[in-house]
């Protein structure tokens, strides 16, 4: 019997394949996705490979440097509770989807997909319905590198 379940296994998991999009978060509210000037130390940069089987998210930040990885299925929350934490230290709004690339230069000028604007307003920054609501969208945000 265990052969037979150890088998199922086996079948039931996804091979091994590289991220096909990313996600570019700014950190900073001066920045423009449109004037193409992002440096690696305005972004955060999460894609969603599959590896050993598992949906994972990467997230990488460069300045200061760190790089993090989440299981997406189980963590999907601490990688939205870190994409959040990026945007509030650094005031950063706005996400986009781009085309991922190994390069990280090719990857921050690829042409946005998707963009998203998660701005909330100074004057409910502390308010904890926002808050939620705002994690809420990370996480919708995050999802769309599963199904893709």
């Amino acid at each position: 019997m265990n052969d037979i379940a150890r088998e199922i296994v086996e079948l039931s998991r996804q091979p091994n394949r590289p991220s096909q999009f990313a996600l570019v978060v700014s950190a900073s509210e001066r920045f423009d996705f449109r004037n193409e000037q992002l440096d690696h130390s305005d972004a955060m940069i999460v894609h969603a490979p599959i590896e050993q089987g598992q949906s994972v998210f990467h997230i990488i930040s460069y300045e200061p440097y760190y790089s993090l990885t989440y299981n997406a299925r189980n963590n999907l929350d601490g990688a939205a509770a870190c994409v959040y934490g990026f945007l509030t230290k650094n005031s950063g709004d706005y996400i986009r989807l781009v085309g991922y690339s190994e390069n990280v230069d090719d990857l921050l000028r690829h042409p946005a997909i998707s963009e998203w604007n998660i701005s909330m307003s100074r004057s409910r920054s502390g308010d904890p319905e926002a808050m939620m609501k705002r994690l809420q969208m990370l996480k919708q945000i995050l999802k769309t590198l599963l199904v893709m």
